[in-house]
């Protein structure tokens, strides 16, 4: 007990009575009594001691053996098991920049009745980052956790929400899974177990306040709790401050000093750039405008000493700062080894984003090498993989990755070599406007059974 006050959060006791009535150990009854005797190891200071320790123990949560002692090894096992379960989420070695913004919200962290902060800003501006930055430094303060990712990716179909909360209950329920019927019947239990439990909840990419309402109710939370949000909309018509308070953060974009770090980390391995390169740096780090995802692709675009191929790099992007940052992602598109590579990266970012990787290599292998391709892709920051081995892509690459698919022929879907959007796909197959252009498409088959198509 005198190590579980030492290490607050960090150390927990489970007491198991075993063939022992709780009341006895909390009272110090029956075989439980503690006395001073006439030795110097039952002294007043120490019986004192031990009383209190044995009150605290006995009035912790713990197991009292009433059957099989099977059946009560596999709860201890269990319980602790989800204790011990690590809580940190997965962060990039080279981040740049958190430390200073976490100490902009700290005070939001130790405030009670201030439930929510919503971290927005535009793409790839590292609000995700920020919010699994702040989760690390806190989750070993909350009894229970959750950190759901890519929630706007994820919700694509009406079961995905149903998915989502049945992950958030069973994370704010301490790893007990409980089968949700239903989408409304999950809203209902998901704000039962928020009103009692001191929970940290990171919800990202939220798209709609649907979602929101979704995953968290409308009920009173603990007020305790704190859950983060990252959205790229602003929130002001998100929160009744009747029922929830929420904290904005607008996420900053990185100054001229981090932007030079970051980019030097991924082209050369080092918080200090090459010598001979600072001109090239300063140049790439004035057009990114601070965006990290545009820094960290061009810097893993420039792995290489050629001070040529930085200029011709650096002088095709554009004149704002939404091309600066497209022709920051067009250009590693673009310095991709072979056209292979690059027909593979536009497959993934219309089609399989959130799919299986080793179902996308045995679809895509025998005609665009995906095994060797995806690791290029990886290599060069374009793509990653979740560790259920989803394949992920930023946004801001899915979209870049798009409109490359739209430049080949602005009206007319039918022209271009993928079409993605269910709705096109219909109306090329059932008119029969199809062409030679098409390499591939996606079709909701709930379509042709709602219009009665028939090939």
């Amino acid at each position: 007990m005198e190590q579980k006050k030492q290490m607050d959060c960090n150390h927990f006791v489970i007491p198991v009575f075993y063939h022992v009535d709780p009341s006895d150990v909390r009272k110090q009854k029956g075989s439980f009594a503690v006395q001073v005797k006439p030795c110097s190891r039952w002294t007043d200071e120490k019986v004192c001691l031990w009383k209190t320790a044995l009150t605290e123990v006995a009035n912790l949560s713990g197991f009292t053996l009433s059957g099989p002692e099977t059946i009560i090894l596999k709860e201890i096992v269990d319980t602790i098991y989800n204790k011990l379960d690590r809580k940190e989420v997965h962060l990039p070695l080279n981040i740049t920049g958190m430390s200073s913004r976490y100490m902009e919200i700290k005070s939001w962290i130790d405030e009670d009745n201030h439930e929510f902060l919503a971290i927005y800003g535009m793409g790839g501006s590292g609000k995700t980052t920020l919010a699994k930055h702040i989760f690390n430094l806190n989750c070993r303060n909350f009894e229970y956790v959750s950190f759901i990712e890519d929630i706007g990716t994820r919700c694509k179909g009406p079961n995905d929400i149903l998915q989502l909360q049945e992950q958030l209950l069973k994370d704010i329920l301490g790893g007990r899974k409980r089968k949700i019927p239903g989408v409304s019947r999950g809203i209902c239990m998901i704000e039962d177990a928020l009103h009692m439990n001191r929970t940290l909840i990171v919800l990202d990419d939220i798209l709609e306040c649907s979602q929101l309402v979704a995953l968290l109710g409308t009920g009173n939370i603990n007020a305790r709790s704190k859950i983060i949000i990252t959205t790229r909309e602003n929130t002001d018509n998100w929160f009744d401050p009747s029922r929830w308070r929420c904290q904005k953060y607008e996420m900053r974009l990185l100054n001229d000093d981090e932007s030079l770090e970051l980019l030097s980390r991924h082209a050369f391995g080092s918080k200090i750039p090459n010598e001979g390169y600072m001109w090239h740096l300063q140049e790439a780090t004035r057009l990114c405008e601070g965006n990290p995802l545009a820094l960290e692709v061009l810097g893993s675009s420039l792995l290489t000493n050629d001070t040529t191929y930085w200029e011709s790099l650096l002088s095709l992007f554009g004149k704002d700062i939404d091309s600066r940052i497209d022709g920051v992602l067009i250009r590693s598109y673009m310095s991709l080894p072979c056209n292979i590579v690059k027909d593979l990266f536009l497959h993934i970012a219309c089609f399989f984003i959130g799919i299986d990787m080793d179902y996308v290599v045995k679809i895509l292998d025998p005609d665009y090498s995906a095994t060797s391709g995806i690791k290029i892709l990886i290599k060069r920051c374009l793509l990653s993989v979740s560790p259920n081995k989803k394949l992920m892509m930023h946004r801001l690459l899915q979209e870049m990755g798009k409109n490359i698919v739209r430049q080949e022929s602005t009206k007319l879907p039918a022209r271009r070599s993928r079409v993605w959007l269910s709705s096109d796909s219909y109306k090329i197959l059932s008119k029969g406007k199809g062409s030679e252009t098409i390499e591939g498409l996606m079709l909701d088959m709930k379509m042709l059974q709602k219009e009665n198509f028939a090939f």
